[in-house]
């Protein structure tokens, strides 16, 4: 099955015990998830991340660049409350709405972070800082936080 999301065509294909979702950027195999919920959950989450990003965009971010990273956003969160159906019993019934306070959650501005410095990796701080409502002080002292961060 094919269908999009904005400039993004997404395939889903049913592979095992789950399904594989691809687009030109991303390769997924997501367990223990059918076709029709993968797409409706998607959707659902993409309009609700990037109607939060889209006003915080000015002119720096692109219609692509915002669409990509939104998806990029939606498919982290999306794996991972689908991996705590399988890990946790009491969770076995999850909604995978995406959760208004996971805008705060540090995996989300690392996932910004992520896409914008492998897409233009030698000017991404002021895209970053755009995406993320910070200046670019605040954003020197996150990027140096995190650095520390991952190299523990």
């Amino acid at each position: 099955m094919k269908y999009n999301l904005d400039h993004i065509t997404i395939k889903l294909e049913k592979e095992g015990n789950g399904l594989r979702l691809t687009t030109d950027m991303e390769n997924w195999l997501i367990p223990h998830q059918t076709i029709e919920e993968t797409r409706q959950i998607t959707e659902k989450n993409y309009g609700i991340v990037k109607d939060h990003f889209k006003s915080k965009t000015r002119q720096i971010i692109s219609a692509i660049d915002l669409e990509n990273v939104c998806f990029n956003i939606v498919l982290y969160y999306f794996q991972m409350y689908n991996h705590w159906r399988t890990m946790y019993k009491r969770e076995t019934k999850r909604d995978l709405t995406f959760i208004q306070k996971d805008f705060e959650h540090p995996s989300t501005s690392s996932q910004i972070v992520e896409y914008f410095k492998k897409i233009y990796p030698d000017n991404y701080a002021d895209k970053c800082e755009v995406m993320l409502g910070m200046t670019p002080e605040q954003f020197k002292e996150y990027a140096i936080s995190k650095e520390q961060f991952d190299n523990r």
